[in-house]
């Protein structure tokens, strides 16, 4: 065979094949815009169904539309697709009468099923639809995959608890991250962990008092916080404690800011007793705004003390704290500018603050 014989063989092989990529791609593109379409087709008929099953539920009216729901298998269109949107926007009984729904489909029993699946993308979807259900009976297999070897199996399963937003829920979030760190176990970033027990609320309390005892740092490095946060005033004798005597300046620095958070006046003598022992600068700083936020006079002379602590981060936070005494501590700011005495920076830079956001004239010259 020639040389021109093969250049014809082999251009009019790759002229077949262009020809048929490109079929094939035409072919493939107008099977997705059919589905696509079908898919609009059926979420048309799919929605007002539902939309008309919650604007009539309570009237005892919607029976047929229940069981066109729950009998309801599209093509293209799951229920489930459906509702996972809505659920998050809902509340109250709206909400669970589309979770009742859900339960009547088998759709809570297979979410919870699919949690063991292979593929982390079935995992995902079903931990994100127990949380979006807010059911109790998911907490077993969220909690599970607080374990998943893929991060973003992980993270949902953190947000499906903080959803679920029961005690159940907390303890088994708290429990994991406390577990041995001699078990092998997948890191989980504290944020989404905290904004989790946030979203619980006070049923966390119990569990997050407990945690402040883990031996994990983390864990009561969260705990103290979510307790302030939350404004659990029952903590406090606990968050004293962690405050003067754990290893982690985390944790105490966590703990003093929990403390000014509640601004109990009985918490001021560990506070003053703090910036005596204390030698991270964090911590020492976090005491002073918790001393003025408490606004205990007993607390002045402690506090006039640290303007003159040596690391400005503690002079200007001692000074602000004086500032919350009204003319008391002002007075005092003003004796310590005034007499240019350890801590006099600290003094007018807190005192031409003062008179900026007072709008008023200092009294002394700055």
């Amino acid at each position: 065979m020639s040389t021109e014989a093969i250049l014809l063989v082999a251009a009019t092989l790759n002229l077949a094949l262009i020809i048929g990529l490109s079929v094939s791609t035409a072919m493939v593109k107008a099977r997705r815009e059919r589905r696509a379409r079908r898919h609009e087709e059926e979420l048309a008929l799919l929605r007002p169904v539902m939309m008309r099953y919650l604007a009539t539920w309570e009237d005892g009216d919607a029976h047929d539309l229940a069981d066109l729901l729950i009998g309801y298998r599209g093509v293209t269109t799951s229920f489930e697709e459906l509702v996972a949107g809505l659920l998050p926007k809902l509340r109250g009984a709206d909400r669970s009468m589309l979770v009742d729904i859900l339960r009547r489909r088998g759709t809570i029993d297979e979410a919870r099923q699919a949690t063991h699946s292979y593929w982390p993308v079935r995992r995902y979807r079903a931990v994100e639809l127990l949380g979006a259900a807010g059911v109790s009976e998911g907490i077993p297999e969220a909690g599970r995959l607080l374990g998943d070897r893929n991060t973003d199996v992980r993270l949902a399963a953190v947000r499906a608890l903080g959803r679920i937003g029961t005690a159940e829920a907390a303890v088994a979030l708290l429990d994991h991250l406390s577990a041995d760190d001699g078990q092998k176990k997948h890191w989980i970033p504290p944020h989404p962990v905290t904004m989790a027990l946030l979203r619980i609320g006070t049923d966390a309390t119990d569990a997050l008092i407990r945690a402040l005892e883990a031996d994990v740092i983390e864990v009561r490095t969260i705990a103290t916080e979510v307790l302030g946060v939350l404004g659990v005033y029952p903590a406090v004798a606990e968050l004293q404690i962690r405050m003067r005597v754990d290893p982690s300046v985390s944790v105490r620095l966590g703990a003093t800011h929990a403390l000014g958070r509640l601004s109990m006046p009985s918490s001021a003598d560990d506070l003053t007793a703090m910036l005596r022992t204390e030698e991270d600068v964090e911590v020492l700083a976090a005491a002073c705004t918790a001393l003025g936020r408490i606004v205990d006079p007993a607390t002045v002379p402690e506090l006039e003390q640290a303007v003159a602590h040596p690391h400005p981060t503690v002079r200007i936070a001692a000074a602000m704290a004086l500032v919350a005494f009204g003319d008391t501590g002002l007075d005092r700011l003003r004796d310590i500018a005034q007499r240019d005495a350890e801590g006099g920076d600290a003094a007018r830079e807190v005192l031409a603050r003062n008179s900026i956001a007072t709008d008023t004239t200092p009294l002394i010259s700055l």
